[in-house]
């Protein structure tokens, strides 16, 4: 059956049109409904999950060279974050620009309705002055609508390492497709995990107590809620591996049996062999001279690199 002729939402076509490829394959957007923002946030709070804390501890200790690096005081401007998530990160800098009266409006965007919900009641609360306007997208569709915002300058925010979930040529053509939405003087900070130890990387991933791996298991419980799919948990788990040489974390699903799973609302079965992997997320790694000769390509000039005290991860500042 052609899932494009029918009526079916557009998670649910992503989801058999991965299950049906040879190899299969999930899209890591997915993982973020409430279940899984309140997983993420574990995560996030993990011994082993080094990244939010080399990123807090960047954007809390040189926000004022960030702030003064992107122009924020000189003229009216637009601060745009794809994955705003919970904006723990994000609202250092929101304190430091409005204490000091900047004038700009925040554009967070987020796939997930209810994590942007709660970050839009959040902000309100915390920074009464602030103007918020949310935008409930992915990154591809958030992009076309940069444009059409206002004639104000853009700064854009996408950190938590999120371009690391494109393969490098993927990421290629996701700035390629932020520079072709840009002006010439907007900005972009983009913060990328940099390649480190590889047992330290591969325990943010593949984590003792198991936050991960029931991360990665609640994309099944979500379909099984959302497209009536039955999806038995315990018959599938969680596996992940770093390849240093590429610079790639790679997780999967993995059949623990001989099995079959069917989606009522497309009336198709899907069949799974023992021990056959789905393929849910990457995270890539790069190395600085690597991240830099990637974005000059697409055609943005690097500005400025602010980097935690372990050199761990980078926040780095292009412009257009």
């Amino acid at each position: 059956m052609n899932t494009t002729e029918t009526k079916l939402t557009p998670f649910a076509i992503d989801v058999i049109n991965g299950l049906e490829k040879k190899n299969k394959s999930l899209p890591s957007k997915y993982f973020y409904d409430e279940e899984g923002d309140r997983l993420f946030q574990q995560i996030m709070n993990m011994p082993e999950y080094y990244l939010t804390r080399c990123e807090f501890e960047i954007l809390a200790e040189q926000r004022k060279e960030i702030c003064d690096a992107i122009g924020a005081f000189n003229a009216s401007f637009n601060l745009i974050e794809f994955g705003a998530g919970d904006g723990l990160k994000t609202k250092l800098l929101l304190k430091y620009l409005t204490d000091r009266k900047a004038d700009f409006t925040y554009y967070p965007v987020d796939i997930s309705l209810h994590i942007l919900d709660e970050l839009t009641a959040d902000l309100q609360d915390e920074f009464p002055s602030l103007q918020v306007a949310p935008v409930h997208d992915d990154y591809f569709g958030a992009l076309r609508q940069m444009g059409n915002f206002n004639n104000r300058r853009n700064v854009t925010l996408f950190l938590g390492s999120n371009i690391g979930n494109f393969h490098y040529d993927e990421a290629a053509g996701f700035l390629k497709q932020f520079v072709s939405n840009s002006r010439s003087g907007d900005m972009l900070l983009l913060g990328v995990d940099l390649q480190k130890d590889p047992g330290i990387i591969s325990l943010a991933y593949d984590d003792p107590h198991g936050i991960t791996a029931a991360f990665n298991l609640n994309l099944l419980r979500r379909m099984n809620n959302e497209l009536g799919a039955d999806f038995d948990l315990d018959k599938f788990g969680h596996y992940t591996y770093y390849e240093p040489a590429s610079g790639e974390v790679l997780s999967f699903l993995i059949s623990l049996e001989n099995q079959l799973v069917y989606f009522p609302d497309s009336d198709q079965t899907i069949s799974f062999e023992k021990n056959e992997l789905v393929h849910t997320e990457i995270s890539k790694k790069y190395k600085p001279e690597e991240l830099e000769e990637l974005a000059i390509s697409q055609g943005l000039k690097p500005v400025s690199h602010f980097l935690d005290s372990k050199n761990y991860f980078t926040d780095t500042l292009f412009s257009v």
